[in-house]
């Protein structure tokens, strides 16, 4: 395992690097894509590689002439990134801005300081109740489709991209694998691997992360966890675009928590839908898009309570608690919060909600929390 997970470790610590090696290496235009919901698949039936915009390590210094202090730590960190020349590697990039305030400032941002030879904005629709939003939707994928096919040169025909979409279910039920391995035998992989693995396959191309889990999974298979003692399962839950600070994973284990599952979108979030063939692939793609859960707040879904979803992988896993990790300023999750916070009251599911901000911050009150957390659960 040491290997394998040596190698994931080595493509997340500096993806800048292994990106833009990747591209040398390949000879293929890197294409980023804002987080989340961009179809993929597409990009790659054009015979080029989709990379998931990442959060730098760095601090934000020129991007806050641009956005303000008070985005989250994604939108700065891309701008910043952006503006600085860091991404000068990518090919091109695709945004879709409906999904929030913030994503929405980034088109004249780029455009007017980045200029990448391809730049695509995707409108995905809510999901509300009608045969029009499923119309709006197919009709945004087939031009998302048009304009890939007149920047790559390529025609993306129903089998290529069919062959794509195969590629990528393969790898969401490689991952699933891994999340089922971890769920029977947690403490078997740290949570910070957890995430580097899920996070890995969103800037690998997929044919190359597949071949990685398979012999990840080999080695899993073969090991054997020894539990000391008993330790407290909970969920985190949240972090919708971006990826944890690992000292925060680190700092849930250390207090004697272990996490066996999460609903996190650098995490389960991501694989969680496969999409169904059923003739028309874009017609597929645009099904996947439909699916209510895991209930994503910016999608506009009303008849599904995120906090009933997460109750019910809080007891499919049979853990105590729920920790909520919100991004500071994140409005998509900031606004739903409150009833996330009322039904797990209504229902008597110990929950804590701690905030992560971009730059590195003091993490004792954050310690103190968690500790205070897991003891009312019968911990530390």
């Amino acid at each position: 395992m040491e290997k394998v997970l040596s190698k994931i470790t080595e493509v997340t610590s500096d993806p800048y690097a292994y990106v833009a090696e990747l591209k040398e290496r390949k000879g293929k235009k890197i294409i980023g894509c804002f987080p989340m919901h961009i179809p993929e698949e597409i990009i790659h039936a054009a015979d080029m590689i989709p990379v998931v915009i990442w959060r730098s390590n760095e601090s934000v210094t020129w991007g806050h002439a641009h956005v303000p202090p008070y985005d989250c730590g994604i939108t700065r960190s891309f701008v910043d990134d952006a503006v600085r020349g860091k991404l000068n590697f990518m090919d091109g990039m695709v945004f879709h801005v409906r999904q929030c305030l913030q994503v929405g400032e980034f088109p004249l941002i780029i455009e007017r300081n980045v200029k990448p030879a391809y730049m695509e904005i995707l409108y995905l629709p809510p999901i509300y109740q009608g045969d029009p939003i499923k119309s709006y939707l197919l009709k945004g994928l087939e031009s998302f489709k048009a304009s890939l096919e007149d920047f790559s040169g390529k025609k993306i025909s129903d089998d290529n991209l069919k062959k794509s979409i195969e590629i990528y279910n393969e790898n969401s039920s490689l991952l699933q694998k891994v999340y089922e391995i971890r769920r029977d035998r947690p403490g078997i992989l740290k949570a910070k691997e957890v995430m580097q693995i899920v996070w890995s396959s969103m800037l690998m191309p997929k044919e190359d992360h597949n071949e990685l889990l398979k012999e990840l999974l080999r080695e899993m298979e073969k090991k054997t966890v020894e539990t000391k003692k008993e330790r407290i399962k909970v969920i985190p839950v949240g972090c919708l675009c971006q990826t944890l600070q690992f000292d925060i994973l680190d700092m849930i284990e250390d207090l004697g928590m272990i996490i066996p599952d999460d609903d996190l979108y650098v995490g389960s979030r991501y694989f969680a839908n496969k999409v169904r063939l059923n003739g028309n692939p874009i017609e597929a793609l645009a099904d996947r898009y439909l699916i209510k859960t895991p209930l994503c707040p910016t999608k506009g879904v009303w008849d599904v309570h995120w906090g009933d979803e997460v109750i019910k992988k809080l007891r499919n896993n049979d853990a105590k608690g729920i920790i909520s990790i919100r991004v500071k300023y994140c409005p998509p999750h900031t606004c739903y919060y409150p009833d996330f916070k009322s039904k797990m009251i209504e229902e008597g599911v110990p929950e804590v909600m701690i905030d992560m901000e971009h730059e590195v911050i003091s993490l004792e009150g954050m310690k103190t929390r968690l500790q205070s957390f897991a003891e009312t659960m019968g911990g530390v």
